[in-house]
């Protein structure tokens, strides 16, 4: 029998919440970058006082109409109730992206729903994100950026069959790399949905900093997201809580630290997000950057404000945007997590799932997780392909 309340319905099989939630379009990234950004870089940098102003486009989306249908929601009828009670979690999370995505350009309510769904940087957190940025990193296995000789830059076409290769070595089906002008520059980043690696197709990396991108993006966004989509739970292959986002940026930085990739500027600038979201909400842009710039070269300066910046309009007035929190944050949890009990790795694996979901691995609820790389197959791979 269906149950229905004045809004809709209030109880839903999990396969109609899976489409809903698929049809929603929640491109945060996308929408927070400024259609006016490199103007504003330059306006920035050529000046002593300049604060940036954004402008920003939206998207076209049905999202009103489809979170309309599921906030009515108050159990998902087909399944354990904990996987109910994520989803109704979900839901909600859903709903403050979409608010957020719709806040854009306005400060105070970016500020407000970005510390409502990220959360503010607590003082310890703060004081070792303070600690990093004075140099003090004994607690973690940091690595030389080694020398770039000459002809080891790599562009598109190379990056493009070394993933080829990488996706055929681990049998990941339908998976590829694209190029895309909707991401920032010489940057790559994974698309779940579409089961793309999106890439700026006019990139350069050494080979150093291929390896990283491949056990962070590959390594761990795309195993946690393939294991996620046969666990049963379609919601586990895709973007969900905050608190799963904090270990997948968690443990991919732990995997590059595994595999001797973490250099001391990668780790510093995840800290200096972190330092950033604490100190920023009351300054302006520029005296964010001032700040940052006693630690930090200047073209990092601006990008680690930018971060924290994004979203915001007139960035003479006071906002911050806390997304980055979960890197460093995250990161410092899956380090003392599997410190603790190194078993959480594999689980960890079974989905876009945070540590207390590990669990439900435990129980049977969902099931061990089919590929979880290891050094071995990483050394394996990079030697194959000539990194």
């Amino acid at each position: 029998m269906k149950i229905f309340s004045k809004q809709g319905k209030s109880s839903m099989r999990i396969e109609e919440v899976n489409d809903l939630l698929f049809k929603l379009k929640l491109p945060l990234s996308l929408v927070f970058t400024p259609i006016n950004l490199e103007e504003e870089k330059q306006k920035f940098l050529s000046s002593d006082s300049y604060e940036p102003n954004f402008i920003y486009k939206g998207v076209k989306n049905s999202n009103e109409d489809i979170l309309k249908r599921l906030n009515s929601i108050k159990e998902v009828s087909d399944v354990d109730p904990r996987i109910s009670d994520f989803y109704i979690e979900l839901i909600e999370s859903k709903k403050e992206s979409n608010d957020l995505m719709n806040a854009v350009g306005n400060n105070d309510l970016v500020t407000e729903i970005s510390f409502k769904k990220y959360g503010k940087p607590s003082p310890l957190l703060f004081r070792n994100a303070t600690r990093v940025l004075r140099g003090k990193v004994d607690n973690y296995n940091i690595v030389k950026y080694p020398i770039v000789k000459s002809g080891d830059m790599l562009g598109y076409k190379e990056i493009e069959e070394i993933f080829k290769k990488v996706f055929d070595y681990f049998k990941l089906a339908g998976w590829a790399i694209e190029p895309s002008s909707n991401i920032g520059k010489n940057s790559a980043k994974v698309g779940i949905k579409s089961k793309r690696v999106l890439v700026d197709p006019d990139i350069q990396r050494s080979r150093f900093k291929l390896k990283k991108t491949l056990v962070h993006e590959v390594g761990t966004h795309v195993f946690r997201s393939v294991n996620g989509e046969s666990s049963g739970v379609y919601a586990l292959s895709n973007a969900n809580l905050v608190g799963y986002l904090d270990i997948e940026e968690g443990l991919a930085i732990w995997n590059e630290s595994n595999m001797e990739l973490l250099t001391l500027k990668w780790l510093k600038e995840r800290a200096a997000m972190t330092w950033a979201i604490y100190m920023g909400e009351k300054l302006t842009f520029r005296q964010l950057y001032n700040s940052i710039l006693g630690v930090l070269p200047k073209k990092t300066a601006f990008d680690i404000t930018y971060r924290v910046k994004r979203g915001l309009g007139d960035t003479s007035y006071p906002g911050i945007y806390a997304k980055d929190i979960v890197y460093f944050r995250g990161f410092r949890k899956v380090k003392k997590a599997l410190e603790k009990d190194k078993s959480l790795y594999e689980k960890l694996y079974a989905g876009k799932i945070d540590i207390k979901q590990c669990e439900w691995v435990d129980d049977g609820l969902i099931p061990k997780p089919k590929m979880v790389p290891s050094k071995e197959q990483w050394r394996d791979i990079f030697k194959k392909v000539g990194i």
